[in-house]
């Protein structure tokens, strides 16, 4: 009777090849979940970096000499820098939202 028991148990603790299709797709799934995730954030990132870097350039006495130079203006162009950074915010929240949800779902073991 205990052999018999035994048997089952070892039986259950046995991985079947569609446990190991699942697990593996599972993992894809988190993989190219976090990577997406990391791929937002660094767009983020970039955009925030460009957007910041265009606004000292365009900000700065340098630049404002050589439009005076070059069209005879001494004004600044009127853009809106804060605008500009709505992608980078948008892009930045969606790769966390990504990241969130790979932490979460691993814990659980989905």
């Amino acid at each position: 009777m205990e052999e018999k028991t035994n048997a089952a148990r070892k039986n259950d603790e046995q991985i079947t090849l569609d446990d190991l299709m699942k697990m593996n797709l599972h993992n894809r799934k988190m993989t190219l979940l976090f990577i997406s995730g990391l791929l937002f954030i660094m767009v983020g990132i970039l955009n925030f970096a460009y957007v910041t870097a265009l606004e000292n350039t365009t900000l700065s006495t340098q630049y404002m000499l050589y439009r005076y130079i070059a069209t005879g203006r001494y004004e600044n162009v009127p853009v809106n820098y804060t605008a500009l950074m709505f992608p980078s915010i948008i892009a930045g929240g969606i790769g966390l939202v990504l990241l969130l949800c790979c932490i979460f779902r691993n814990r659980k073991g989905e």
